[in-house]
């Protein structure tokens, strides 16, 4: 089985940090880790959006040969335009974590920034989940932040994944994959005192694309290239 393609579309490099978490749980995988290493620092506005996928089209012939590709960001950078370029499955952890969430029930998103609600929002109509997600939560902290995994992150964290809770979602959605530093922990705990799931989008789209290796049609939407 060829290998899965993580593709991390900002410049700090986490590979090791990636593999490391992935091979936790699939002792047995070896994906490959693909640095975009001249794209945005983090991507928090549709902007540095555009600008990873400039960067990721730029190392297209490194993806050719995968089994399948993940693209490491909730915000799904350059999804449609893989999907147009490549023969091989192309996974957003948006979309892919919001859909697997919808079948589990009615989901809530937290994640960091101003326009985190908005955004969350407009991705759930154009994957087609809107019904779905009762609501959207903000972290008041960076991407960065996220990264750094302090005890005051995870703790704001929480009562973020609660306040979801509350609203009555069915299970809950880490809305940065940033957030798979502390995944595990947030989920044994929140499974330990309120029984709801919580889903970490990297972990939860490579899961998929390991084993759904069913490629994108050629006619229709993904027929442009």
């Amino acid at each position: 089985m060829n290998e899965v393609i993580i593709v991390n579309p900002v410049r700090v490099e986490t590979g090791d940090m990636e593999r490391e978490y992935i091979k936790r749980h699939y002792p047995e995988d070896e994906p490959k880790i693909v640095n975009v290493s001249n794209g945005p620092e983090t991507i928090e506005s549709f902007t540095e959006k555009t600008a990873a996928c400039h960067a990721m089209m730029e190392r297209i012939d490194e993806l050719k040969d995968g089994g399948a590709v993940v693209i490491n960001c909730f915000a799904d950078p350059c999804l449609f335009e893989l999907r147009e370029l490549l023969d091989i499955p192309v996974f957003g952890a948006a979309e892919t974590t919001m859909h697997i969430a919808a079948m589990l029930g009615e989901f809530s998103v937290i994640g960091p920034g101003d326009n985190m609600i908005s955004w969350v929002r407009i991705q759930a109509r154009e994957y087609g989940v809107f019904d779905k997600l009762i609501s959207v939560e903000k972290v008041y902290i960076g991407v960065k932040d996220i990264l750094s995994a302090t005890e005051k992150v995870y703790q704001d964290t929480k009562k973020a994944t609660v306040r979801c809770i509350e609203k009555g979602a069915d299970v809950v959605v880490l809305g940065c994959t940033g957030f798979s530093v502390m995944a595990e922990r947030l989920r044994k705990e929140i499974w330990e005192e309120y029984h709801i799931p919580v889903l970490e989008p990297l972990l939860t789209t490579y899961s998929v694309a390991r084993s759904l290796r069913i490629p994108h049609g050629r006619r229709g939407l993904f027929a442009g290239h």
